[in-house]
């Protein structure tokens, strides 16, 4: 008995493991859509070469994951202050970069924040300040429908004048992209 409930459960077992992986691989007709969709997504995604991708900063547009994302112009960036008294950042300045995000993909998408770094003038990682502007931070944006977009801002502690830089890699993507920005209080 002991011997016909093991050879079950793992029939159950090698089932339940066929099911998940046919389930995982597109039907011939979904892989012709997902072509149809990718070239549709191509006609609308600026062309944006190598070479440009390391010369974007203030004012450009570029197609990251499936999102066009438009960094705002020097004019666009504003300054404000942490105002938290119980943080040891409390009264920090903080650089308010604009940035515009339109969803290219049919079902809903945001941008990862776990996609992107921000360095700051020194060229080490920068802090972010965005859990102390949620509202209106874009880390913390919500998810858009298909075709949608929204303006939301980068928060970024200043930490002096120079180049700051903000690199967005996908998580093992080798491919990244780099937004020079100069910073002068």
């Amino acid at each position: 008995m002991k011997k016909l409930l093991a050879l079950f459960l793992t029939l159950a077992m090698l089932m339940i493991f066929a099911a998940c992986t046919t389930e995982n691989q597109p039907s011939d007709d979904s892989a012709k859509d997902e072509t149809t969709e990718e070239a549709a997504n191509k006609e609308t995604e600026p062309d944006t070469t190598a070479e440009e991708k390391n010369d974007l900063t203030y004012g450009s547009t570029f197609v990251f994951d499936d999102l066009e994302i438009t960094i705002g112009n020097a004019e666009s960036v504003t300054w404000t202050k942490i105002d938290n008294q119980f943080s040891d950042k409390n009264g920090a300045d903080v650089i308010v970069l604009p940035v515009t995000v339109k969803n290219l993909k049919t079902e809903s998408h945001k941008l990862n924040m776990f996609y992107y770094k921000i360095y700051g003038s020194a060229g080490t990682e920068a802090e972010t300040a965005s859990s102390y502007f949620m509202d209106s931070d874009i880390g913390f944006a919500g998810d858009m429908r298909g075709g949608a977009s929204m303006t939301s801002a980068f928060h970024i502690v200043y930490d002096g004048d120079g180049d700051y830089y903000i690199e967005f890699s996908e998580l093992l993507a080798s491919e990244k992209i780099e937004i020079k920005l100069p910073i002068t209080k």
